[in-house]
């Protein structure tokens, strides 16, 4: 049951992304709620269960966003593989911690999703892409992980102890 709820949650954060906050422009890039939710998860799941998760959420966003179909799969599946395997190394629950994870994640996550989108698709401005990437997408990633952890905290614990 556990599981299913996540999933739904995930499914539901693709959703709320694609209609509503794609539409939110900030230095031209728009900030992520499934990243940090899925730091977050991947944090008190087992690795199978959060690279499943993560799998599960990347498809959604290639059924619905559309682009390289199955890169948002392997790279959320394997970004949450990771950090459910590292979990027990990491200490959960510290914020500075938490916050620096969704940065690297998201930077992450940005940098490969560009690197790969600029070599299929050939766009001009590399740089600017590789900025935004780098130190734009983080931030704000950052910044809606804190917001999400200070809502959600509550439930991904309560989620844990089932």
């Amino acid at each position: 049951m556990k599981r299913f709820i996540i999933y739904i949650i995930g499914i539901f954060l693709v959703i709320l992304e694609n209609s509503v906050i794609n539409y939110i422009d900030i230095f031209g890039a728009s900030f992520s709620v499934l990243i940090p939710f899925l730091v977050l998860i991947s944090l008190y799941l087992e690795d199978y269960d959060a690279g499943i998760t993560g799998l599960i959420t990347g498809l959604v966003r290639d059924i619905t966003v559309g682009g390289i179909f199955g890169l948002n799969a392997i790279l959320l599946s394997v970004i949450c593989y990771t950090i459910g395997h590292f979990r027990k190394n990491l200490y959960r629950d510290s914020m500075s911690m938490i916050m620096g994870l969704i940065m690297a994640v998201s930077a992450a996550y940005s940098l490969i999703y560009a690197f790969v989108s600029y070599f299929m698709y050939f766009t001009d401005g590399i740089l600017l892409i590789l900025i935004r990437a780098a130190v734009v997408v983080p931030v704000m990633n950052m910044i809606a992980g804190f917001v999400i952890y200070k809502l959600f905290n509550s439930l991904i614990l309560k989620l844990n102890e089932e």
